[in-house]
């Protein structure tokens, strides 16, 4: 008895691990440029979250493509301070473009400012979109994010399994709306619905 008790013990924390789904959010890679004098101000990759980070993050960015999904490894958080949007949009006022694109992202509660991580790391897909890039010709990139470092970098679907194990969906949709058309992406993940809003870069 005093055995079956200790293994079932044991056992608690894996299951408590395994039904503690990974975070999941939206990777916004931004050129914020000064409106009157068109230069460049900042470089920024920032990471929002619908969890709090209590530890440093890596992150897989995921692209569906109707139907199939790209993943881009990896970008991540090591300072887990969350941000305020609102000040960020003050602080980068100067680029309109970029205060009307973070005050129509939502769903999302927490903020984090990120990196791309070590280049050793990337998969093909990332050193397609970032290998040869840098500030002088960089562009913007959006795209949603999964924790973890994922082993592929494509998705013959909407549907994949995590690390551990846990079952997951994305999808992303364009809304209906004519004037300021808006990606809506979601996430199912055992169930569970996430989702979440942000304006079509360029709109």
């Amino acid at each position: 008895m005093k055995i079956l008790i200790a293994l079932l013990f044991l056992a608690a924390p894996t299951r408590m691990l395994h039904a503690t789904p990974p975070s999941i959010g939206l990777w916004e890679d931004v050129i914020v440029v000064d409106d009157d004098t068109l230069q460049l101000i900042s470089h920024q990759h920032f990471i929002f979250t619908n969890q709090k980070l209590v530890a440093p993050t890596i992150f897989t960015a995921l692209k569906d493509y109707g139907g199939e999904i790209d993943a881009f490894c990896c970008i991540e958080v090591q300072n887990t301070t969350s941000l305020s949007a609102l000040e960020m949009e003050r602080k980068f006022s100067h680029d309109h473009d970029f205060v009307q694109r973070f005050s129509h992202i939502h769903g999302l509660k927490y903020l984090y400012e990120a990196r791309l991580a070590n280049r050793e790391i990337w998969n093909d897909k990332m050193l397609l979109l970032k290998g040869n890039r840098n500030d002088g010709n960089d562009i913007p990139f959006s795209a949603p994010v999964i924790a973890g470092q994922l082993g592929f970098s494509e998705i013959a679907d909407n549907h994949f399994s995590s690390a551990d194990g846990h079952e997951i969906q994305l999808k992303t949709d364009v809304s209906k709306k004519k004037q300021g058309q808006q990606l809506i992406h979601q996430f199912m993940i055992e169930h569970q619905r996430t989702t979440f809003t942000v304006p079509i870069l360029g709109d």
